[in-house]
């Protein structure tokens, strides 16, 4: 049986990581979206979050605005990316060469 790392996400929330699909900054507020399709708004900033979704291999920070779960990509493009349930944002310049080489190899696996 596969467990999950629950991560923490603001004041007392916990959430498996597996249900994560984006974080998206606004200000010092992360709408969280989730996979049953709820979004779930935190008072924690996206650099927290970054460094409390270092220890989960499959999160990826590729905008400043952005942190996606690599598991739910549908398609990566040089400046947008895609997601399950509809989800899509932007993707940095800098960010877009380094993701698009890890995108590729997880796919030839």
């Amino acid at each position: 049986m596969k467990t999950y790392k629950n991560i923490h996400l603001g004041s007392h929330l916990y959430i498996p990581s597996h249900l994560v699909i984006m974080i998206k900054a606004d200000i010092n507020y992360s709408l969280i979206y989730l996979s049953n399709g709820n979004k779930v708004v935190v008072a924690t900033c996206l650099k927290k979050l970054e460094q409390r979704l270092a220890e989960v291999e499959s999160f990826a920070r590729v905008h400043k605005s952005y942190i996606i779960n690599l598991s739910y990509l549908k398609s990566f493009e040089e400046g947008h990316f895609s997601l399950e349930n509809n989800l899509s944002g932007l993707v940095s310049r800098r960010k877009f060469k380094i993701y698009k080489r890890i995108v590729e190899y997880k796919r030839a696996i």
